[in-house]
């Protein structure tokens, strides 16, 4: 091979050792950690107690809600719910006197969040979960039985930030059941709007 066409190759291979060498590795794309993965210092929790009222067969209620979960770059909370009535909600229907219902429901939660590091955002919460009501009268047993459902809501709720820590929101949801019947009511008589108020307090990031 003629000496010219040795140096030239030589002079190519040194050129593609020092391109290579030049090049910085790249880093592993992980699940936690930089680039496009799950940034754990973006990730938060946070707590929601709230007050809400709606109507039960036509009586009013009043609903303690809890919801809370993981919170993602303060703009995705994945976690759960419950909710409870308060007062003795009595149905328009029932016809034996001096009882009352009871409301529970729980579940899971997904509830996104838009412009969260504004003073005033908005959040919105979607619930899906199970459920009951029941007749009581206390200290009596009347035996009447219960109904179970299923139960989804969407909510839309004004949030303000108070501190870094604690926000105050209100609003209001809508409360669909799946298909039930118990005494002389149906999911139409359960379904509904809630209004609430609330706060949430955590580790917003």
């Amino acid at each position: 091979m003629h000496k010219p066409l040795n140096q030239f190759l030589l002079v190519v291979c040194c050129l593609i050792i020092t391109h290579v060498n030049a090049q910085e590795a790249p880093e592993a794309k992980t699940l936690f950690g930089k680039g496009n993965g799950i940034n754990i210092k973006k990730i938060g929790f946070n707590v929601a107690p709230a007050l809400g009222y709606t109507r039960f067969d036509g009586s009013d209620a009043a609903l303690f809600h809890l919801r809370g979960g993981v919170t993602l770059n303060d703009r995705l909370t994945i976690g759960g719910y419950y909710a409870v009535s308060m007062n003795n909600v009595v149905p328009r229907s029932e016809t034996i006197p001096n009882i009352y219902m009871d409301y529970w429901s729980f579940g899971g939660l997904i509830e996104p969040t838009l412009f969260a590091k504004k003073l005033f955002h908005v959040t919105l919460p979607i619930t899906l979960g199970y459920g009951e009501v029941e007749m009581d009268n206390e200290p009596d047993d009347l035996n009447l039985g219960e109904s179970n459902f299923f139960q989804a809501e969407a909510a839309l709720m004004l949030e303000a930030n108070l501190i870094k820590n604690l926000r105050l929101n209100i609003g209001a949801g809508y409360r669909q059941l799946g298909a039930m019947t118990y005494r002389n009511m149906t999911e139409s008589d359960i379904s509904g709007p809630t209004l609430y108020i609330g706060l949430r307090a955590g580790l917003f990031r």
